[in-house]
């Protein structure tokens, strides 16, 4: 019996944001199961550059639509795996022109939402919605990151919904858990760096650490999405006089990135972004043995088991930020429980294996055939 085609329309590394990991471990681990086609997206090389206007992403785009056309065209019964990107403007756009040219009536088309939001964005934009109804309403299967995430199937009428968590495998290197109290108190984000994702709330929360005497090093990584943004938080930081304890140390990949998740004593993801899921970044902490302080936000809230694998406190909260990391700093033995139970976790959840296992669960509710 043949296998079952699937063409993923995605972007893979560079960048190195979640989505472009998570369809790089797709098409790693579904290839022995199912023939993939892969027609690479690529409007951009950096985070920094998503979602803003550039003349090549035009030329690309009609690329992408010639390349899909003719592969569905050859491969008729082929299910259409499509991320669509977080409700902006100018991807939104984007989207319905590519979905609309390539999507066609006997199309088996399979969204997964690694942003959240657009179902929730095109209802307030009822004008957009029904310029783009073909291009994104009755997929036949939408994939959804976590229970808290937005609903974006339902929204958009899929037939099927389902959750498939990201899983990632993660080259650890040598991590001990040391349970005597630690003078300076090591503390780590990763992520894109702006506003939205906390920067700002992460650096008023490490001024009142240094008021509340609490000894500490905060190391963040990433790469600044606005020039704005990233003044206004080193004339802060200044002003704060924490230039000695929060460091910027811009993006990082492989060992170097790593070595940093080996450092570090706590995680701290203060995100409010408005379209989070399920960011890979909490994975790779847990599988470093850090408990997660976390907002009670959609994604973190998934992930974050309260008390147990980290600490959930409400979003720009700066005060409850601060308690939080001052209590893992003066209980190192919590501190320790908390990452070794999020250890666990992530081994028993979310390994790359498990969520390949999971994808081909969903794979096969379109597939003739169970994969």
């Amino acid at each position: 019996m043949n296998k079952p085609v699937l063409i993923v329309v995605g972007q893979t590394p560079p960048p190195y944001n979640g989505q472009a990991k998570m369809i790089q471990q797709l098409l790693d681990g579904i290839h022995e199961d199912i023939d993939v086609i892969h027609i690479r997206m690529a409007y951009s090389d950096s985070i920094v550059a998503a979602g803003k206007f550039g003349w090549g992403k035009i030329a690309h785009l009609i690329s992408l639509i010639r390349q899909t056309r003719a592969a569905l065209t050859k491969h008729p019964h082929a299910v259409l795996y499509y991320p669509p990107a977080s409700p902006n403007w100018l991807p939104v756009l984007r989207d319905i022109v590519f979905l609309t040219f390539v999507r066609r009536k006997e199309t088996r088309t399979l969204f997964h939402f690694h942003s959240g939001g657009l179902g929730d964005w095109l209802s307030h934009h009822p004008v957009v919605r029904w310029v783009g109804r073909k291009a994104f309403l009755r997929p036949d299967l939408a994939i959804e990151l976590g229970a808290s995430c937005p609903r974006d199937g339902l929204s958009l009428n899929a037939k099927q919904t389902v959750i498939v968590p990201n899983g990632v495998d993660i080259p650890v290197l040598h991590k001990e858990f040391d349970e005597t109290a630690s003078s300076n108190l090591k503390i780590l984000y990763v992520g894109i760096h702006t506003e939205s994702k906390g920067l700002f709330d992460l650096l008023e929360t490490a001024r009142e650490l240094k008021l509340k005497d609490v000894q500490f090093e905060l190391h963040t990584v990433g790469l600044w999405y606005d020039k704005g943004e990233e003044q206004a938080f080193a004339e802060k930081r200044s002003a704060y006089a924490l230039s000695s304890e929060v460091r910027c140390l811009g993006e990082l990949t492989g060992e170097q990135l790593w070595e940093q998740y080996a450092w570090a004593d706590v995680f701290f993801f203060p995100t409010h972004y408005p379209w989070e899921t399920c960011g890979i970044v909490q994975f790779e902490a847990m599988a470093y043995g850090l408990p997660i302080i976390a907002t009670d936000w959609p994604g973190p809230r998934d992930v974050v088991v309260q008390g147990e694998t980290g600490l959930l406190v409400p979003p720009q909260n700066v005060q409850a930020m601060a308690e939080a990391i001052k209590r893992l700093a003066l209980d190192p033995g919590e501190r320790i429980r908390m990452g070794k139970q999020g250890l666990a976790r992530y081994h028993a959840e979310y390994t790359a294996t498990k969520f390949r296992r999971r994808m081909r669960t969903a794979l096969g509710k379109l597939a003739e055939r169970t994969i």
